[in-house]
This record gives C-alpha cells, sequence and structure tokens, in this order.
C-alpha cells in the first residue's frame, strides 16, 4: 500500500513538472523562472521554520511546492505576441496578463489534490496593502502560501533580465524587496527572504 501511495506521489510530482516545464517553454523571457521560484519558496519556508515564526506540517510543504511549480499555469491562456513582447505592455496587454492567475485557478480546478495549492496560483500577484489582484485582498486576507510565492516571483522577475531592461543584481534587487515590505509584500515573509538573501551573500565566518 505505501509502495502504491509512493508511486502515486512520484506520478503527481513528475505531471507538476511536466506542466511547469510547459509553461517555460511558451514564454521565451523566463526560461527557468518556475524552477527558481519554487527553489526560493523552499528556502523561504525554511528559513520562516528556523527562526520559529511559522511552523508548517508536510502536507503545507507539499502543497507550497505545487503551487510555487503551477503559479504561472495561467500563462498558458496568454497569447504568445502578449508574453514574448519585445517592450513593456500597454494598459490594455497588461490587464489581459493580469488575468492569468484566474486562468491557472480555473485550470487546476478540477484536480481535488490541489485545492490548498491553488490559492497560491490565485493570489500570488495580490498586494499587501490591497492593491494588487485579482481581488484586492490585503493582510491577511491573503494566503500564506500567496504571500510566499509573492516574494520569490517578484525577486527573480527583478533579477531577470528583459529586452527593454536589465535585471537587476542580487544585493539590488533584495534592497527593492525590502522597500516594499509592508506595502506589496508581507512584512513577515519579507523579512524571512531579506534575511536568507543575506546570509547566503555574507555567510557567518
Amino acid at each position: 500500500m505505501e509502495l502504491e501511495l509512493e508511486k502515486e506521489r512520484n506520478l503527481f510530482k513528475q505531471t507538476t513538472i511536466a506542466l511547469a516545464a510547459a509553461i517555460d517553454a511558451k514564454d521565451h523571457y523566463t526560461q527557468g523562472h518556475t524552477s527558481r521560484v519554487n527553489k526560493i519558496c523552499e528556502e523561504i519556508a525554511k528559513q520562516l521554520s528556523r527562526k520559529n515564526k511559522v511552523k508548517f506540517n508536510e502536507k503545507f510543504i507539499e502543497q507550497l511546492d505545487s503551487a510555487s511549480l503551477l503559479h504561472d499555469i495561467g500563462k498558458i491562456g496568454i497569447p504568445e505576441s502578449i508574453l514574448n513582447k519585445d517592450g513593456p505592455l500597454d494598459e490594455n496587454e497588461k490587464k489581459f496578463m493580469q488575468q492569468h492567475p484566474i486562468v491557472g485557478a480555473t485550470i487546476l480546478q478540477p484536480i481535488k489534490e490541489l485545492e490548498p495549492a491553488i490559492l497560491g496560483v490565485k493570489y500570488h500577484h495580490e498586494r499587501y496593502d490591497g492593491s494588487g489582484y485579482p481581488e484586492g485582498l490585503r493582510g491577511d486576507q491573503i494566503p500564506l502560501i500567496a504571500s510566499i510565492i509573492s516574494v520569490a516571483d517578484a525577486f527573480d522577475a527583478i533579477t531577470t533580465n528583459r529586452p527593454y531592461r536589465k535585471g537587476l543584481c542580487e544585493e539590488k534587487a533584495i534592497e527593492e524587496i525590502e522597500k516594499a515590505s509592508g506595502t506589496q509584500f508581507d512584512p513577515e515573509i519579507a523579512q524571512a527572504f531579506i534575511e536568507l538573501s543575506r546570509e547566503r551573500i555574507n555567510p557567518a565566518k
């Protein structure tokens, strides 16, 4: 029985990774984005646990893993002309792009095992001050799983080169996350990310 459950878990994980690869294949400018966000989310969760700020059970970690891999699955429904545009998006294109969290949640809705992960997919562009999308949630209204993905997603976006702008170096990107703590990001999540990032850059001797 345990062997069968392990096989099912492995198959589910492999399917999730395959779906994530499909997103990266469509969005040429963010190759590797999904796997990087996934790794950062894992590190943030560990940092929060290490600092005794939050205790996560195994189920939450599994759901965070799935949600971070699938957070951009809704981009499958966005035209490639928008995804791969060689310049900033205009207002109409931005509105179209902002549909991807809802599209992603709709795609994943039939998979019961992903119900908690869908919260991360749907709400990872909400902002702590309520100015995000798709629903304008604020503060503790935003699911924790989405708040973690939000920081990881933003950091990778800030450090990624685009045709119309060069990505920031890691130190500058960390400063941007720090500036947006309490407005764009949950302060506790942002602080955990900043701590682990600075520990990595300047490890204690």
